[in-house]
């Protein structure tokens, strides 16, 4: 029989409140091309980080400057200066075949809004800044982005009490983490798009046009219901960026994907512990409340998690259904070779009751030797390392069904707006580009979309006296491929010309629009220049109910920014 959630609080402890840097730039090849999993080394540190699918890292020191030693097969290793005040991008030298490595191995940086120039050995950083409004005879296009670590990145140094690096506030990917507008798209479509055209709360002479973009949901009619216990880390070696964070992101996308025949249960293991228990995949709001409460710190018993792990999935355990259990850290969990084997014992006894047991590692390198692949063997699951977004997302739909196929690939979304109507508009968010506009080699980096995706995508625009008769202010073009097709696909929507009042907008975009808001503030826009932090606040106490547990999170997140930028010019 199924028994309802219970969190059971074993101990809390404080979190350090040590001062945090960022540290972002990203990395290419001498053709352009941007590369991925390269290995990035900390010099201060020694810890191993690795570039995402475009390139980019993201990484938090405890210094303000450090170095950092790029490498991976192929091209020249580099070493560099960084530092928090600026953005770092870098070109990498092809190693000429067969030679080895040699030592002048960077050959330009990219320098201003993105031409190159040879390089003297130096590296120039720049910092990056909010898209301006551009022509109504501009067009727009940007790659649909899944991610959305940026706001548990931003909850990560408001908790600490500690100010917001500008480079770690993405809006998009705020935007994306609430998910708060999906809409299902038609059986024949891969996507729903929907729009409105608002008051911009910021500025009545504007306005809002929200762009909503929904993949749609993978159908599982044959897959037997599941039966997921994750175990996770979170001890004080997950608390950077492409950990804990990262892994709350995946998961987020794994609760929108849950049936209500699947059953999750979560067990923290750290300097906190909590259990949560048998919750149906229907109870979203449940299991987003204690994914948003996971926090690095302590120590890392993980020992003793694994067999408690074992009991929750036996006691919930369904017939002929998916039985998993799932441990997620950045490293070993046992402390001795003895016990290691004595883990690997309890899987494979664990598997003979079929229980399956898979490994996800964050933050690790490939090469490094770990006993996670032999425990997920012996436990007859997988082991994954997960190094961002797009591939966390895949490794959580896989504990649903093996295998299961994305929605589309190089995926770009084009905007194009009526010149009668639009003087001006500029896209919030996507400045983690050099250029969101009218950068064709945007158009050819279009990103994967995972199953129950949905991008929120907001321009503030500039009006035209309206003009009567005048149908849609703004033409949509969505391109693609389907998954293991190269043969690109076109989908257009257009945007109808009918306003209203924020103040009578949905709840949902409403909301959205308050996180815009809140993230143009952290950044210091000079669009909230005459909002101070506690407007702002009042403001997403009227839009946020404060009826559930995402709500009420929410609005205590709010309260902590009024708090720490209370005495900075950012107030």
């Amino acid at each position: 029989m199924r028994t309802s959630g219970v969190i059971i609080l074993l101990s809390i402890l404080n979190m350090p409140l040590s001062a945090q840097y960022y540290f972002t730039g990203e990395v290419k090849g001498p053709h352009g091309d941007n590369l991925q999993h390269v290995s990035i080394l900390v010099r201060s540190t020694g810890m191993i980080f690795r570039t995402g699918p475009y390139g980019n890292f993201e990484i938090v020191s405890r210094t303000a400057d450090d170095s950092l030693t790029f490498s991976i097969d192929g091209y020249e290793k580099y070493s560099s200066p960084v530092s928090s005040s600026g953005f770092l991008r870098v070109i990498l030298k092809e190693l000429p075949f067969p030679q080895t490595s040699k030592k002048n191995n960077l050959i330009s940086v990219i320098r201003g809004a993105g031409t190159e120039q040879p390089s003297d050995g130096n590296t120039l950083q720049t910092s990056l800044v909010e898209n301006p409004f551009v022509s109504q005879y501009a067009t727009v296009s940007f790659a649909c982005n899944s991610n959305s670590v940026s706001y548990s990145n931003i909850k990560r140094f408001l908790d600490m009490g500690l100010p917001v690096p500008a480079e770690a506030i993405k809006l998009e990917e705020m935007l994306n983490y609430h998910n708060f507008y999906y809409e299902d798209p038609e059986e024949k479509y891969p996507f729903h798009c929907s729009s409105a055209l608002l008051s911009c709360p910021w500025n009545e002479a504007h306005r809002l046009l929200c762009l909503n973009i929904c993949a749609k949901k993978a159908i599982l009619p044959n897959t037997p219901p599941a039966n997921l216990v994750f175990l996770i880390d979170v001890t004080g070696s997950m608390d950077m960026p492409n950990k804990l964070p990262l892994v709350k992101a995946c998961l987020h996308t794994l609760v929108k994907n849950l049936r209500s025949i699947d059953t999750v249960s979560i067990i923290e293991y750290g300097g906190r512990q909590r259990m949560l228990t048998g919750v149906p995949g229907s109870n979203k709001e449940q299991l987003l409340k204690v994914i948003e409460q996971l926090y690095a710190d302590g120590p890392s018993p993980g020992e003793t998690g694994l067999g408690m792990a074992y009991k929750v999935a036996v006691a919930h355990y369904l017939p002929g259904g998916n039985n998993k259990v799932i441990l997620i850290t950045d490293g070993d969990i046992s402390s001795s070779s003895a016990k290691s084997r004595g883990l690997a014992e309890l899987a494979r006894s664990q598997y003979d009751d079929s229980i399956h047991l898979s490994c996800l590692g964050v933050g690790m390198n490939k090469d490094e030797e770990s006993e996670l692949p032999a425990l997920a063997e012996a436990g007859h699951g997988n082991f994954t390392i997960i190094d961002d977004m797009q591939e966390g997302e895949g490794a959580m739909l896989n504990l649903l069904a093996n295998h299961l196929p994305g929605v589309a690939d190089k995926v770009c979304i084009t905007a194009q707006f009526d010149t009668t109507l639009v003087q001006e508009y500029r896209l919030l968010g996507f400045e983690n580009k050099r250029s969101a506009l009218d950068d064709t080699a945007l158009r050819l980096e279009g990103s994967s979309i995972g199953s129950g995706n949905a991008q929120l995508a907001l321009f503030e625009i500039i009006p035209k006296k309206d003009s009567a008769g005048i149908e849609n202010i703004a033409g949509i073009q969505i391109d693609y491929c389907l998954p293991g097709q190269g043969q690109m696909k076109k989908m257009k929507y257009f945007c109808p010309n009918k306003s209203a009042r924020f103040e009578r907008a949905s709840a949902s975009l409403r909301k959205a629009v308050c996180i815009a808001l809140f993230g143009m503030k952290l950044k210091g826009s000079a669009c909230t220049a005459q909002f101070s932090w506690l407007d702002i606040e009042k403001m997403t106490k009227k839009v946020f109910a404060g009826n559930n547990a995402i709500d009420r999170d929410y609005i205590a997140l709010m309260a902590k920014a009024r708090k720490v930028y209370a005495h900075t010019r950012n107030n």
